[in-house]
């Protein structure tokens, strides 16, 4: 009996010591198709493209374990800097490379096949926004939630932007016509699609605003502790079917269904 006490722990000891664990943290507000539900607690069930894409990833990755946590965008980012989490999902910018590690080419530029996600954000608003935008009847008033790293893309002269504190206090404005509209989810790499709250009442406005790349970043002290791990996990991430996953949550909503992979 010893013996066998002796043989388990000895195989658990060697498991942990094999694994690494990775603290993911993500936004606690509702933002489908990449965050479902709003609050501190992780959704057993649908818990958004980005985080099934995440836990699959964590699936086929044997030497690695993913712990996901939810707090305010803002906190995510200050818990990373001071190496209270290890990962985050994010856009590149290059303010932000100085606290979190991107996937990179040999010459140093960001390796955009690495991403985890390629969408396309489109002015979003009722049919007679699309004839102003054609008319040029500027400016327009624009409701988006705090911290959209798309609006500083828009040119100032031409919005007037409306801070909300979430995703659907600005289409409520949007609804009741108090601005003109908003931001929202229109293409996922090559497809079209309406990928925004209330697309029955709302259109998007072509082309896109903005193509934004979000990337699985970690934070310079995991990377340098783990950097094989790093690089796997990013390697693992190109060769995975992502728009499957943005796709079927788009149009599957009340019933989706993983991917196979």
């Amino acid at each position: 009996m010893r013996f066998l006490t002796v043989v388990l722990f000895a195989i658990f000891s060697s498991f942990a010591s094999a694994t690494t664990f990775i603290t993911v943290c993500y936004e606690d507000k509702h933002a489908p198709p990449f965050f479902v539900g709003s609050g501190f607690d992780v959704p057993e069930k649908r818990p958004g493209a980005t985080i099934e894409i995440l836990q699959s990833l964590d699936r086929h990755v044997s030497t690695v374990r993913m712990v996901f946590v939810r707090k305010p965008w803002q906190r995510c980012l200050k818990d990373i800097k001071n190496n209270k989490v290890d990962a985050v999902v994010a856009s590149y910018r290059p303010e932000r490379s100085r606290f979190l590690q991107f996937p990179k080419n040999l010459d140093g530029s960001i390796n955009l096949s690495l991403a985890i996600s390629m969408l396309g954000t489109c002015l979003v608003g009722k049919e007679g926004l699309a004839i102003d935008i054609a008319n040029r009847n500027f400016p327009l008033s624009l409701a988006a939630p705090r911290g959209y790293a798309v609006l500083s893309t828009l040119q100032q002269e031409l919005y007037r932007v409306i801070l909300t504190d979430s995703q659907e206090d600005a289409y409520q404005l949007v609804l009741k016509s108090l601005v003109d509209g908003s931001l929202g989810l229109c293409k996922i790499y090559d497809e079209q699609i309406a990928g925004f709250p209330h697309s029955d009442q709302l259109q998007a406005v072509y082309p896109p605003v903005d193509i934004s790349y979000g990337y699985l970043a970690l934070s310079k002290e995991f990377t340098e502790q783990n950097p094989d791990v790093a690089q796997s996990l990013w390697d693992q991430l190109g060769s995975m079917p992502l728009h499957k996953y943005y796709l079927d949550y788009v149009n599957n909503p009340d019933n989706y269904k993983l991917p196979r992979y």
